[in-house]
């Protein structure tokens, strides 16, 4: 079930590649509702309800029925809600905070992305049921084969974002990085997928190419030849944002490893814990100087890039997979009917 105040983005691209797998392989079957289209009659056709990230009054009223009626609800966090950053596109308010308290409590079920969410979903429930269920990718809802890396020349860069441009202090020299960079090398561009931000049009060879659903997002993005991704994630220089930050899933390297596509992370919790600097991934202190020798470095070292490629490519295969996920998804579900 979708939350319409999150437009429908974050399922798509946390439980859609899982559940479309698992449904294929006649684990489950599964559909995607609007919160404001569900009925008593929807509820009667599943044995099973999952919230991802709801927040509203609709969204713990729906719970509450479906729990008196029987079935099987799971409550799922990939953000921690209760500790909204500034840039965030969801107001906090006095409902918000009671409705995901009480859905994180009142759920069949909980699950969480990482182990700082599971911490603090345990701690609500007060209980150590809650089960974690990494974010991952679909590696058989379309070709993923390492022969289909390129990179089309001239050099062309990917930067992608959701809910608003994930830095505070670093911010401005984040962005004005980017300008010297394009500016010491007028053959490079760079496309900017997902929600626009002050800075967009500031910025020259930076082009805006909107947003797309998560599958088609990721079968265009295969076939661009983007030289290499940038990731810039908050780190310890914001500690009002850090443990947000902290519990984002590093869900992007999974997708850009999975697509061969190299990338620049911000050297974060997220990343510095996933990716291993100069092998899987490129990571970068956040500030002007390290970005700036990280571009550098990426755009003038194909060799390296091709290393990142390759052993990217392996390492999320072998730990990001819905292969690997759906069963740990099977624990949260209840025990199949006789």
């Amino acid at each position: 079930m979708t939350d319409g105040r999150m437009n429908s983005r974050t399922i798509g691209a946390r439980f859609a590649p899982l559940l479309s797998y698992m449904q294929r392989h006649r684990l489950i079957e599964w559909e995607q509702i609007s919160e404001a289209d569900v009925g008593v009659s929807h509820l009667h056709r599943f044995d099973v309800v999952l919230f991802n990230k709801h927040v509203s009054n609709l969204s713990l009223k729906i719970m509450r029925m479906a729990n008196e009626l029987g079935l099987h609800t799971i409550y799922d966090l990939d953000d921690w809600l209760l500790d909204l950053p500034s840039w965030s596109v969801l107001e906090m308010n006095e409902d918000v905070l009671y409705n995901v308290l009480a859905m994180i409590r009142e759920a069949s079920a909980a699950t969480a992305s990482n182990s700082l969410l599971q911490e603090r979903m345990r701690k609500v429930r007060r209980s150590d049921d809650v089960l974690i269920i990494p974010n991952g990718f679909d590696d058989q809802a379309f070709d993923l084969s390492p022969e289909l890396w390129t990179e089309t020349q001239p050099p062309k860069i990917i930067f992608s974002n959701l809910d608003g441009i994930k830095l505070v202090s670093f911010r401005k020299e984040f962005f004005g990085t980017l300008r010297s960079f394009l500016a010491r090398h007028e053959n490079v561009s760079i496309d900017f997928w997902g929600d626009p931000f002050p800075e967009l049009n500031t910025i020259a060879r930076m082009t805006h190419r909107g947003s797309r659903g998560n599958l088609e997002y990721k079968k265009t993005i295969r076939d661009e030849g983007y030289t290499f991704a940038i990731v810039p994630l908050g780190a310890e220089e914001d500690p009002e944002t850090l443990f947000f930050n902290s519990c984002k899933s590093p869900i992007k390297y999974a997708d850009y490893g999975s697509l061969g596509i190299p990338s620049i992370y911000s050297d974060c919790p997220t990343y510095r814990e996933n990716v291993k600097h100069r092998e899987t991934g490129y990571i970068a202190s956040n500030t002007a100087e390290s970005w700036a020798r990280a571009l550098e470095d990426m755009l003038g070292d194909p060799q390296l890039r091709q290393s990142i490629r390759r052993n990217a490519y392996a390492d999320v295969f072998d730990r990001f997979s819905v292969r690997r996920i759906s069963s740990m998804f099977l624990k949260a579900l209840p025990d199949p009917k006789p």
